[in-house]
Protein backbone atom coordinates (compact mmCIF):
# COMPACT_ATOMS: atom_id res chain seq x y z
CA UNK A 1 0.00 0.00 0.00
CA UNK A 2 1.38 3.35 -0.75
CA UNK A 3 2.17 5.66 1.60
CA UNK A 4 0.85 8.58 -1.18
CA UNK A 5 -2.52 9.36 -2.35
CA UNK A 6 -2.54 8.74 -6.31
CA UNK A 7 -3.32 13.22 -5.84
CA UNK A 8 -0.10 13.45 -3.74
CA UNK A 9 2.10 11.08 -6.19
CA UNK A 10 0.76 12.96 -8.84
CA UNK A 11 2.04 16.71 -7.03
CA UNK A 12 5.51 14.75 -5.78
CA UNK A 13 5.79 13.79 -9.56
CA UNK A 14 5.03 17.41 -10.89
CA UNK A 15 7.43 18.85 -8.45
CA UNK A 16 10.28 16.32 -9.47
CA UNK A 17 10.03 17.36 -13.18
CA UNK A 18 10.33 20.92 -11.78
CA UNK A 19 13.16 20.06 -9.95
CA UNK A 20 14.77 18.54 -13.02
CA UNK A 21 14.14 21.57 -15.02
CA UNK A 22 11.04 20.76 -16.87
CA UNK A 23 8.72 23.13 -17.66
CA UNK A 24 4.80 23.33 -19.19
CA UNK A 25 4.20 20.89 -15.85
CA UNK A 26 0.23 20.36 -16.23
CA UNK A 27 -1.42 17.36 -13.62
CA UNK A 28 -4.79 16.65 -15.19
CA UNK A 29 -7.36 14.67 -13.23
CA UNK A 30 -9.14 12.40 -14.88
CA UNK A 31 -12.81 11.54 -14.80
CA UNK A 32 -13.48 8.22 -12.32
CA UNK A 33 -13.56 5.16 -15.12
CA UNK A 34 -12.40 7.22 -17.77
CA UNK A 35 -9.31 5.90 -17.93
CA UNK A 36 -6.49 3.16 -15.55
CA UNK A 37 -5.22 5.97 -14.24
CA UNK A 38 -6.58 8.86 -12.07
CA UNK A 39 -3.68 11.40 -12.92
CA UNK A 40 -1.96 12.26 -15.93
CA UNK A 41 1.42 14.44 -15.33
CA UNK A 42 2.57 16.66 -18.87
CA UNK A 43 6.35 17.72 -19.12
CA UNK A 44 8.46 19.37 -21.15
CA UNK A 45 12.16 18.57 -21.32
CA UNK A 46 14.61 20.90 -23.28
CA UNK A 47 15.91 17.63 -24.65
CA UNK A 48 16.30 14.14 -25.11
CA UNK A 49 18.33 13.13 -22.13
CA UNK A 50 16.29 15.98 -19.73
CA UNK A 51 13.20 13.75 -20.96
CA UNK A 52 14.87 10.62 -19.30
CA UNK A 53 16.12 11.82 -16.78
CA UNK A 54 13.06 13.48 -15.61
CA UNK A 55 11.03 10.35 -15.22
CA UNK A 56 14.43 7.76 -14.26
CA UNK A 57 13.96 10.33 -10.97
CA UNK A 58 10.31 9.76 -11.11
CA UNK A 59 11.46 6.14 -10.97
CA UNK A 60 13.75 6.32 -8.05
CA UNK A 61 11.64 8.33 -6.40
CA UNK A 62 8.99 5.41 -6.54
CA UNK A 63 10.95 2.95 -5.90
CA UNK A 64 12.46 4.63 -2.16
CA UNK A 65 9.36 4.92 -1.59
CA UNK A 66 8.08 1.26 -2.52
CA UNK A 67 5.12 2.32 -4.93
CA UNK A 68 4.62 -0.29 -7.34
CA UNK A 69 5.64 1.21 -11.13
CA UNK A 70 6.54 -0.15 -14.14
CA UNK A 71 9.77 0.13 -16.18
CA UNK A 72 10.20 3.42 -18.16
CA UNK A 73 9.29 3.61 -21.59
CA UNK A 74 9.68 5.65 -25.02
CA UNK A 75 11.96 7.05 -27.20
CA UNK A 76 13.70 9.65 -28.56
CA UNK A 77 11.66 13.17 -27.13
CA UNK A 78 9.03 10.45 -25.24
CA UNK A 79 9.09 9.19 -22.34
CA UNK A 80 6.74 7.43 -20.09
CA UNK A 81 6.57 5.76 -16.44
CA UNK A 82 3.29 4.55 -15.24
CA UNK A 83 3.12 4.64 -11.45
CA UNK A 84 0.09 2.95 -10.31
CA UNK A 85 -2.65 5.39 -10.63
CA UNK A 86 -0.38 8.20 -12.20
CA UNK A 87 1.17 8.05 -15.51
CA UNK A 88 3.62 10.70 -16.54
CA UNK A 89 4.78 11.71 -19.94
CA UNK A 90 8.05 13.77 -20.44
CA UNK A 91 8.27 14.98 -24.12
CA UNK A 92 10.74 17.80 -25.91
CA UNK A 93 8.76 20.36 -27.11
CA UNK A 94 8.67 18.93 -30.56
CA UNK A 95 7.29 15.72 -29.79
CA UNK A 96 4.44 17.33 -27.46
CA UNK A 97 3.60 19.68 -29.94
CA UNK A 98 3.78 16.34 -32.75
CA UNK A 99 1.52 14.31 -30.64
CA UNK A 100 -0.90 17.33 -28.68
CA UNK A 101 -0.96 14.89 -25.57
CA UNK A 102 -2.84 18.07 -23.73
CA UNK A 103 -5.94 17.70 -26.09
CA UNK A 104 -6.16 13.83 -25.55
CA UNK A 105 -7.86 13.94 -22.11
CA UNK A 106 -10.95 16.77 -22.72
CA UNK A 107 -12.95 15.55 -19.64
CA UNK A 108 -9.73 16.23 -17.51
CA UNK A 109 -9.34 18.87 -15.00
CA UNK A 110 -6.40 20.46 -14.24
CA UNK A 111 -4.86 21.03 -11.00
CA UNK A 112 -3.44 24.49 -10.52
CA UNK A 113 0.40 22.76 -10.06
CA UNK A 114 2.19 25.66 -8.25
CA UNK A 115 -0.92 26.52 -5.61
CA UNK A 116 -1.36 22.66 -4.67
CA UNK A 117 2.85 21.91 -4.17
CA UNK A 118 2.62 24.98 -1.58
CA UNK A 119 0.19 22.80 0.59
CA UNK A 120 1.97 19.51 -0.45
CA UNK A 121 3.89 18.51 2.79
CA UNK A 122 7.97 18.17 2.51
CA UNK A 123 9.01 14.56 2.65
CA UNK A 124 11.15 12.80 5.05
CA UNK A 125 13.86 10.58 3.92
CA UNK A 126 11.76 6.83 3.54
CA UNK A 127 12.61 4.12 5.97
CA UNK A 128 12.67 0.52 5.85
CA UNK A 129 10.49 -1.26 7.37
CA UNK A 130 11.37 -3.27 10.48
Amino acid sequence: MSRFTPRELALHAARLCLDKGGVDVRVMVLPPGASLYDYVVLVTGRSDRQTTTIVEDIYRFCKAWKIGRHPVEGESGWMLIDCQDVIVHALTSEMRARYQLDTLWKNARDLAVDAELKKLPALEEPTEAP
